[in-house]
């Protein structure tokens, strides 16, 4: 492939970029994706910018932030994947790692386009995976893909008498989430999520869902994000009634129930932590691959206090 200079990715920072035609260039491809769009990475990342092809005909946001006088890229907590948008040719996303590769020294970037090393020169890969459950047939079939763990697990929700109901106020995740020890995230971040809540609960992209005692007590909250084809599985906090009770298979159930038959794709969100993503996996989810690129050139006293 041969390009010109204006096909050749170039730096747009906030103050230039043209946020319409960046949000339509995310929304039309087929790779697209709810974090790279501009209302998420304004709550969630803070400082981003972007490499823009051409007339905004590819996209490649990049938050960054600054630390010891050194800029680097960074993978906003929530945000479980970035990319270029839509997918380029290989040569064309050779030109963009390049382009990322030429401003930082220290570089995370996760994305479901793997590329090859030859692609991303410079850039060690390793390979995580979410998992995804699609919700096109209707609860009936979807069902037949939960696995006897599962099935046992919603009987004794149901006769906990666990009730399921969608909310509209995020202090109710919020109380849960004060006592949960098990989702390791920083407190900034938290107050990021907050936001998040707050400004997509009233447009109904997000969905905040609660399973519930027959005597109001909250179980387990649960908060998801939905745009175009895609259902995130955004965060989920449980008290010890909760797990006990089965409050977070009821919810989940409860949720592909509501949704069975539309053209959602049901994404959990993966998990790097075996008996996490064996729960994901025990609703019927397949994974699905995406990749983190690091590319770390820091100098080696910096090296070493981060070690």
């Amino acid at each position: 492939m041969h390009m010109n200079d204006a096909e050749l990715p170039r730096w747009v920072g906030q103050s230039e970029l043209d946020v319409a035609r960046y949000d339509h260039c995310v929304e039309q491809a087929e790779n697209r994706l709810v974090y790279a769009t501009s209302w998420f990475l304004r709550l969630m990342a803070g400082t981003w910018d972007v490499l823009v092809s051409g007339d905004y005909r590819y996209v490649m946001p990049v938050p960054h932030r600054r630390k010891w006088g050194i800029a680097y890229v960074y993978q906003p907590v929530f945000a479980q994947q970035l990319g270029i948008f839509p997918s380029p040719p290989p040569a064309l996303r050779k030109e963009f790692f390049r382009s990322l590769a030429a401003r930082f020294r220290y570089v995370q970037y996760q994305t479901g386009e793997p590329g090859d090393m030859e692609q991303a020169k410079g850039f060690a890969a390793r390979e995580l995976h979410t998992r995804i459950l699609s919700l096109t047939s209707p609860y009936d079939i979807v069902v037949k893909g939960y696995d006897d763990n599962v099935t046992r697990n919603l009987k004794k929700a149901v006769q906990n008498q666990v009730i399921v109901a969608e909310e509209s106020d995020p202090a109710l995740f919020f109380h849960l989430q004060k006592f949960s020890k098990k989702i390791p995230v920083p407190g900034k971040s938290w107050k990021r999520f907050r936001y998040l809540m707050e400004a997509t609960l009233p447009t109904g992209t997000g969905r905040l869902f609660t399973a519930r005692t027959p005597q109001g007590e909250i179980l387990t909250a649960a908060f998801f994000l939905v745009w175009h084809n895609q259902m995130c599985y955004m965060a989920a906090c449980n008290s010890p009634r909760g797990r006990n009770l089965r409050g977070g298979f009821a919810l989940l159930d409860h949720v592909i129930r509501l949704h069975a038959g539309s053209n959602l794709d049901f994404d959990f969100e993966g998990s790097s932590v075996e008996g996490v993503d064996r729960f994901f996996a025990s609703f019927g989810a397949v994974k699905k691959p995406y990749f983190v690129f690091t590319l770390n050139r820091l100098p080696a006293l910096i090296r070493l206090i981060k070690k």
